[in-house]
């Protein structure tokens, strides 16, 4: 008798989501608009969504882990962002002009995050990383941005040096002199940071995310944000936080907050627009005031247009998120459920005898799957090597678990995942018991 694997299951049960991506493979390179949504053996066509839930195109109820890849920490479709952004596009989709409401979310920002003086909007996470490395050589006279490997930034020629296992390997069109321009530090070495900055006075910036790679997929080593604070402090060097997913999720002021820590610039992305696409440099009026125009021809301003900056229902959304998320209920409500879950997952791993942990920060997790020094039940950091945390779940393995999952009706985020303020006990309840299932299943398929 012939058993179906979880992968042909999957194949069968969304068959709906397998047609469109052969449709879309006609017009969409890949079949894709973005890259982390590459799926094995195809990628998942969902039709809408509500709170902690969504439904896809064949009809099946999912627990979504992915959160509109981090920028919902209020679930999907809240009603209070929902209102805004509808009565805003009601006003008018787009002014060709500034707009009232942008100062009130600027101000809602530079009263929650702490580096945050004054606050320019981007179109995305991407742009506000180009964006502070132009601030952060206009303001210092100098070229290099040092960053750490595998520390995700965006897209452009400077912030993709270094992201691709293994980090020598060049980005795919990457400009050869951008990458002469980027000192990159190797994964989690704070002393070859501390030694490049005391030698190369040509650094005007240093960046990370300050969760460590992959919000917190790579955990930094203790004392990470306070060493590169002093260091750059002593040699003239900006420090740039990435807080595009730490924003507004690990505090109400991110990352900065919560280790006390503060850069001069900070990115911001995702929950800053409550959904809507959007993002921000925040930082000190002194190298933000190079955006400034000035009635002097000697003034060389940083340049920065952006048809979409500062959008009409990205504010209206932005602000709105961030009015309900500022007192900091929010962020422990989705941290402490996230802790839950971790620790069944880790419980779960256990009791099946499946080496592996689950670990992570706030309200995300990271699914790591091999031998681990013992530990307790909620992990920060699993205690292995970095590049193997970087290199993430083997492919056979990732490919089954993403299946499985959603044959029981939840979406991972590639093996990890974000929480809100929808997701509820039982939310969990149900994710534990897919991943048992999920996991036997798996190793009655000897894939574990």
């Amino acid at each position: 008798m012939l058993t179906t694997t979880i992968v042909e299951e999957f194949s069968a049960a969304f068959a709906g989501s397998r047609a469109l991506y052969e449709k879309a493979q006609g017009v969409l390179p890949g079949g894709l608009s973005h890259d982390v949504r590459r799926a094995n053996p195809f990628p998942l066509y969902v039709g809408r969504a509500l709170g902690s839930h969504k439904w896809d195109v064949d009809g099946h109820e999912l627990i979504c882990y992915q959160m509109g890849h981090g920028a919902l920490l209020l679930g999907n479709s809240h009603p209070a962002i929902v209102q805004a952004v509808a009565e805003a596009a009601g006003l008018g989709m787009h002014f060709g002009a500034e707009n009232p409401l942008v100062i009130d979310w600027a101000r809602q920002i530079v009263d929650m995050v702490p580096s945050a003086e004054v606050v320019r909007f981007t179109s995305s996470g991407t742009e506000a990383s180009l964006l502070a490395m132009q601030l952060s050589r206009a303001y210092t006279g100098r070229e290099k941005i040092l960053k750490f490997a595998h520390h995700f930034h965006g897209w452009h020629d400077a912030a993709h040096v270094g992201v691709n296992v293994p980090a020598e390997r060049p980005a795919a069109g990457g400009s050869r002199r951008t990458r002469e321009s980027v000192v990159l530090a190797p994964l989690n070495d704070i002393a070859f940071a501390e030694r490049a900055l005391a030698e190369d006075a040509d650094i005007a910036a240093v960046i990370l995310e300050p969760s460590g790679a992959g919000w917190g997929g790579v955990p930094l080593p203790a004392g990470t944000l306070e060493r590169l604070r002093a260091a750059t402090a002593r040699h003239g060097v900006l420090l740039i936080f990435d807080e595009v997913v730490t924003g507004f999720r690990w505090a109400p002021g991110g990352v900065q907050e919560a280790s006390g820590v503060t850069p001069d610039l900070t990115l911001l992305g995702k929950i800053v627009a409550g959904g809507m696409p959007g993002g921000a440099v925040a930082g000190q009026r002194r190298i933000m005031e190079l955006l400034e125009f000035r009635d002097d021809p000697a003034w060389n301003k940083v340049g920065h247009p952006g048809t979409h900056n500062a959008h009409p229902l990205s504010a209206a959304a932005g602000l709105a998120c961030l009015r309900l998320v500022a007192d900091g209920a929010a962020q422990r409500r989705a941290a402490e459920t996230a802790r839950r879950l971790r620790v069944g997952f880790t419980q779960t791993l256990r009791r099946l005898g499946v080496p592996g942990v689950a670990y992570g920060d706030s309200s995300g997790f990271h699914l790591y799957f091999g031998e681990v020094p013992e530990q307790g039940d909620d992990v920060h950091d699993p205690g292995v090597d970095p590049l193997a945390l970087k290199r993430g779940i083997p492919a056979e393995i990732a490919t089954a678990l993403n299946c499985g999952m959603l044959l029981e009706g939840v979406h991972l985020f590639r093996g990890r995942g974000l929480l809100s303020t929808a997701h509820d006990d039982r939310d969990v309840e149900q994710t534990l018991r897919a991943f048992e299932t999920t996991l036997r299943r798996m190793q009655g398929e000897r894939i574990l």
